[in-house]
């Protein structure tokens, strides 16, 4: 029983991800835009809250991403920065600590099937982006994304350490209780590269 219900959720991942796939394909075909990070226009608390995203890390051969709903854009030491918070206990955390650059990248509504699987599965147990019926593309910079993003940052980590828990107020009790997860480590990436689909002649 439980092999036939993941079957039919991976199939309605698929099914949802083919017609996200096809709205890109439209989208590409009205362009793919460089903007400037100031340019961006939706709020950072929509973007990250709202519609989630997944930051991704690696190489070829060696990637792996994940879901987030925690993060922030703004400015840090004169540069822009985008900001995400990942968990010792995911399996994404260990291409955070080994690469220099990761990506952020968000996604239009078909595609929302396909970030909750990625966020409920590990890259550990097996090729989860592939199950999750996204397309992995390689940047010109050579940074990992995804096909179906609508909008995609490219950031240079300049820091990374995990949340000190002396300093926690009482807010991140009820995430940090024994046996629940990891602390975080908060990265903050210089933005390099902002790209957008289908906003071209806006």
């Amino acid at each position: 029983m439980k092999r036939i219900t993941l079957f039919i959720l991976t199939a309605i991942i698929l099914v949802s991800c083919g017609q996200g796939a096809q709205q890109n394909s439209e989208m590409k075909g009205k362009g793919t835009i460089e903007i400037k990070p100031e340019e961006i226009k939706e709020n950072a608390i929509e973007l990250f809250d709202q519609k989630w995203a997944l930051v991704t890390a690696g190489v070829p051969g060696d990637v792996n991403t994940m879901t987030i709903s925690w993060g922030s854009l703004g400015e840090l030491w004169n540069r822009p920065v985008v900001t995400v918070y990942v968990s010792s206990s995911r399996y994404t955390y260990e291409f955070m600590e080994k690469n220099g650059h990761f990506t952020v990248a968000f996604f239009p509504s078909e595609c929302r099937e396909a970030l909750q699987y990625l966020g409920s599965h590990s890259g550990r147990d097996g090729d989860k982006i592939k199950e999750s019926g996204l397309t992995l593309e390689w940047l010109e910079s050579g940074l990992p994304s995804f096909a179906e993003a609508d909008m995609i940052i490219e950031a240079r980590k300049i820091y990374g350490f995990p949340f000190d828990e002396r300093g926690f107020g009482d807010v991140p009790e009820q995430f940090y209780a024994p046996g629940r997860m990891g602390v975080h480590s908060v990265y903050v990436g210089e933005i390099e590269h902002v790209w957008v689909r289908g906003r071209e002649g806006e």
